[in-house]
């Protein structure tokens, strides 16, 4: 229940970045933008901990800042792996990341164990 949760928390914040956010775009339906949170869930989920772990003498250098920099990481990895998917900028990037961000921070502290 808890992945489902976060999955579609992912999905709503990546339909909420594509439609507020100038420069981030998602083409298609319904469909395409479950595709996109299903793999931007997928990536987060094999990918950010490898990153953080092998990353974590900077993000303690930086008092956590540099878990910015990893999300927004993952969601152009994200860009790059589906052709729906289009960020303009980094700036783009950057407000996107911020939004998901804060989304999945709400789907975390309603859905905690």
């Amino acid at each position: 229940m808890r992945l489902i949760a976060l999955v579609l928390g992912n999905v709503l914040a990546l339909f909420l970045a594509s439609y507020y956010i100038a420069g981030v775009a998602i083409s298609g339906g319904l469909l395409e933008i479950l595709i996109v949170g299903l793999v931007f869930s997928a990536v987060n989920f094999f990918l950010k901990p490898l990153l953080k772990l092998l990353l974590g003498p900077i993000i303690l250098l930086t008092l956590g800042l540099f878990i910015l920099a990893i999300n927004m990481g993952v969601l152009w990895i994200t860009d790059l792996l589906l052709p729906q998917m289009s960020i303009a900028n980094v700036s783009a990037l950057f407000l996107a990341t911020l939004l998901v961000s804060a989304v999945n921070l709400a789907t975390h502290i309603v859905f905690r164990k």
